[in-house]
């Protein structure tokens, strides 16, 4: 807003445009370094916690030491005691439960490990080796860029209607669809097993890229001339009303940080 005060609309776009090529520059970065690997916005998957085994008491005296530590130790100590060692590994194999089908299942499905569960970090994100794929990505890493440079370049044309020019806004969605059928091109023909063969990272990267191209009902000129005026009109038919013209003032107020600023729309 500083900067809009300052210099207008198109000093707002030369700053915007500033923050998306450091942005894009430092996902470069992290693509190449990585190995050409996908950027993805989660940076790990989640490990299940292993809990920490306690040693079984061998003696009483033992066993009356950590008895004394409070009930639940104690009911801890005693199922572990019941564990069955098996003669030649001394494995010990956890007790089942005994309250029914639904328990056991219950059981089991806590101790199921997806190959995800057991690959190593490097393993998570596969490499992009082909040409098709690298453009996807490069292209998605682009998109934002293009966006902000083609209005701040339209920012300084005459025309009174520079937010309702479709032009940005068809060139930056068209770089995004055409990034994502490439992405998805290049996982169903090199990965093996398709869509199946990808790891749940991958799948979960996909799916939020997926749903961040709703977004782009929120920018430029497809915000200017259809969900802006269906959103004040929704947003007008609610005042007046119980409890209902809490929810329109709401939503006024967030058409007010979309209407003005570019990064609350922002998914790049």
């Amino acid at each position: 807003m500083f900067f809009k005060r300052r210099g207008g609309e198109k000093a707002r776009w030369r700053l915007i445009l500033v923050l998306e090529l450091i942005k894009a520059m430092c996902r470069t970065i992290m693509f190449w370094i990585t190995g050409r690997r996908m950027v993805i916005e989660n940076h790990g998957a989640e490990r299940p916690t292993i809990p920490e085994q306690q040693p079984v008491p061998e003696t009483e005296n033992e066993r009356a030491t950590l008895s004394s530590a409070g009930d639940t130790e104690t009911t801890v100590l005693e199922e572990r005691s019941k564990e069955w060692s098996m003669p030649r590994t001394g494995m010990k194999l956890p007790v089942l439960p005994t309250q029914g089908a639904e328990s056991i299942t219950a059981f089991l499905s806590k101790r199921v490990i997806s190959a995800d569960d057991i690959k190593i970090a490097s393993q998570l994100v596969r490499k992009i080796s082909s040409y098709q794929g690298q453009l996807a990505e490069m292209m998605w890493i682009a998109r934002p860029v293009v966006y902000a440079l083609a209005m701040q370049r339209l920012q300084g044309t005459g025309n009174n209607r520079k937010s309702y020019d479709w032009r940005p806004w068809v060139l930056g969605f068209g770089m995004e669809v055409v990034a994502r059928e490439l992405g998805k091109k290049e996982f169903r023909e090199r990965t093996v097993g398709g869509w199946r063969g990808m790891t749940g990272l991958e799948k979960e990267e996909l799916r939020r890229r997926g749903w961040g191209m709703a977004w782009w009902g929120m920018r430029g000129a497809f915000y200017e001339n259809f969900t802006k005026s269906w959103i004040r009109g929704f947003a007008g038919k609610l005042k007046g009303k119980p409890l209902l013209d809490i929810v329109g003032g709401i939503v006024e107020d967030y058409d007010y940080l979309w209407d003005e600023y570019y990064f609350s729309t922002s998914t790049m």
